[in-house]
């Protein structure tokens, strides 16, 4: 088995992939209509459609986690852009306009502990 596509109910699907692409990088793949917008990343996609987010306190929502090089420096980025952004003792986390949670982390550390500490 093989994870497909992310799939993000956004309030404003033109707004989001302006941040998605001019904040954290993301390439348009396919724009449908302003409507569904296909990003990608490093061969992952991600689906921005037109829905309510459904959202809530960090610790009881999904969070999707973004491997970068440098997380602090991404976070700084972030932070430039308006963004807040948590810092954990090995990862940062953040919000996009509409409420999802985000993780940003260095592959190949333990990220254990801010896992167990959220919990």
């Amino acid at each position: 088995m093989k994870a497909g596509h992310i799939e993000l109910p956004v309030k404003d699907p033109v707004r989001s992939m302006k941040f998605y692409t001019e904040v954290l990088g993301f390439k348009l793949d396919v724009n449908q209509d302003n409507r569904f917008i296909w990003l990608t990343s490093n061969g992952y996609t991600l689906l921005l459609r037109p829905g309510k987010p459904v959202v809530g306190e960090f610790n009881a929502s999904p969070n999707i986690c973004l491997y970068v090089a440098d997380s602090a420096r991404v976070a700084r980025d972030l932070a430039a852009h308006g963004v807040q952004v948590i810092e954990h003792s090995s990862c940062f986390h953040f919000r996009d306009q509409d409420g999802h949670w985000f993780q940003l982390a260095n592959p190949g550390e333990d990220h254990s502990q801010d896992a167990a500490s959220d919990a």
